[in-house]
């Protein structure tokens, strides 16, 4: 696996010459490539995630398509991309063989690694390039000092429940959190040890 920064700079939502060092160094096993972006690639990582995100919550969420589509909109609009990473999140996308099979988020948060996203694309399922992904992400903490992971998971998304676990997430609590316009999430939150 190699490690891209997007057009290969550092800056204000890049990651510093250290972070690009680590990556290409524990990456050596993985074969999928990360590719981190910065604000410029929000509008883009919005398009791309948004078939994803209909694809996965429609059918699931309580709400139907018309809440999975107002949480999109609040959580993953270009505007709200850019503003999580002026808040510390760090996106960017999984490549297999070139193509974006996946993206992510997370953040750095002291001693604990919050994975705020982790999405493949529906074919890319299923061949373990998830666990991969996770790998990376726990890696990533890791080289940064945390010590736990920890991520909030749909209560009705068996799929992706079942693949935090069998990487080592456990169940720690069930949380209800209200989201405006009579919309709320149902998720677990799972965590691990790195």
């Amino acid at each position: 696996m190699s490690y891209i920064c997007e057009n290969n700079r550092a800056g204000p939502g890049y990651p510093s010459p250290i972070d690009y060092k680590y990556c290409v160094a524990i990456a050596v096993d993985i074969m999928a490539d990360i590719q981190l972006i910065g604000k410029d690639g929000a509008r883009e990582l919005h398009e791309f995630a948004h078939p994803i995100w209909r694809e996965v919550f429609g059918p699931m969420i309580t709400g139907g398509p018309d809440e999975a589509e107002y949480i999109f909109e609040s959580w993953q609009s270009a505007e709200s991309i850019e503003k999580a990473m002026d808040d510390g999140f760090l996106y960017g996308y999984l490549l297999d063989g070139g193509r974006r099979a996946g993206y992510f988020a997370l953040r750095l948060e002291g001693e604990k690694l919050f994975l705020s996203k982790c999405y493949l694309v529906g074919d890319e399922r299923g061949k373990g390039l998830g666990s991969e992904l996770i790998r990376w992400m726990l890696d990533y903490g890791k080289m940064h000092g945390c010590t736990s992971a920890y991520l909030h998971v749909n209560t009705r998304n068996t799929k992706a429940i079942e693949a935090y676990e069998r990487n080592g997430f456990v169940k720690v609590y069930h949380e209800i959190e209200d989201q405006g316009d009579g919309f709320a999430t149902n998720d677990f939150v799972m965590s691990r040890r790195i």
